[in-house]
């Protein structure tokens, strides 16, 4: 019996299993249309930030504007954070072992 099980530790694998193509470029691909779309709204909430300052300022309270363009700018920073922290858990591992069936 340990024996048996002795020999089947030597074949675990000590490295990660590859994903199928298909799955990677998947992921890919969410990936890069998150991004397209938080630029997009990104654009869209610059344009409407404007667009109320510009009115503000007609009346002469432009200040509240101002927080909603820093809050804008933070959130800016966040997408531009989560695109380089998903690269880093989204990248398939380059050391991994063909999974058994999958052909990958």
């Amino acid at each position: 019996m340990i024996a048996k099980l002795a020999a089947t530790a030597a074949h675990v694998p000590m490295e990660p299993f590859c994903l199928p193509p298909d799955a990677v470029n998947a992921m890919d691909t969410a990936k890069f249309w998150v991004t397209v779309i938080a630029g997009a709204f990104a654009v869209i909430a610059l344009v409407i930030i404007g667009i109320g300052m510009f009115f503000q300022h007609n009346r002469g309270d432009g200040g509240e504007m101002i927080k909603k363009l820093g809050w804008w700018i933070a959130g800016c920073i966040l997408v531009a954070a989560a695109a380089g922290i998903t690269a880093i858990f989204l990248n398939p591992p380059t050391n991994c072992v063909p999974a058994p069936g999958l052909g990958g």
